[in-house]
């Protein structure tokens, strides 16, 4: 398949997501459920050049599910970090009560006790704002990233906790 195509099948992917009622919602494998929750959402923020304007546009359920979301995929895809470096920390001081919300008692714990043990301000990242790959790694060396990102890969991913929390309220989505 090219990339043209891959490209296409996503957009008819979303058109479906995006026509879907509550009654279709819940008629949706976890999966599924999953990736139309996340589709619906994303489309209403896609179009802004950085989180912090968008966030007026979720609903409390839908800036649950995105906050949540931003920490999964930013750990999955280079540690909590990436997470404080990319515009994804504008999440950093909901997301332990969001985690909270939807259930993941224990990656709270872990996100709540490595911010309390670094003495990290989740309201000023400041410190973590780079501009290059070699800043990116020194901020990587100053705290142990690598202990949380391996603990947060032995716990349950968000995403079950988020599937159960969409599930629980198609509504909002």
């Amino acid at each position: 398949m090219s990339f043209e195509e891959l490209m296409n099948k996503m957009k008819e992917k979303r058109s479906r997501s995006l026509k879907y009622t509550t009654k279709d919602l819940a008629a949706l494998s976890d999966n599924d459920l999953y990736e139309a929750a996340f589709d619906r959402t994303e489309h209403k923020v896609e179009n802004f050049n950085n989180y912090e304007d968008c966030l007026k546009l979720l609903n409390p359920a839908q800036l649950v599910f995105f906050s949540v979301w931003s920490l999964e995929m930013e750990v999955n895809n280079g540690g909590l970090c990436q997470f404080f470096v990319n515009s994804s920390y504008i999440f950093a001081p909901i997301v332990s009560k969001n985690m909270e919300i939807i259930g993941a008692f224990e990656h709270k714990k872990l996100y709540d006790d490595f911010i309390k043990k670094y003495n990290i301000d989740v309201t000023d990242l400041s410190f973590f704002d780079i501009n290059d790959t070699s800043e990116f790694e020194e901020k990587v060396r100053a705290y142990p990233f690598d202990e949380y990102d391996e603990a947060f890969y032995e716990l349950e991913p968000l995403e079950s906790f988020l599937t159960k929390y969409v599930r629980a309220h198609p509504d909002d989505f």
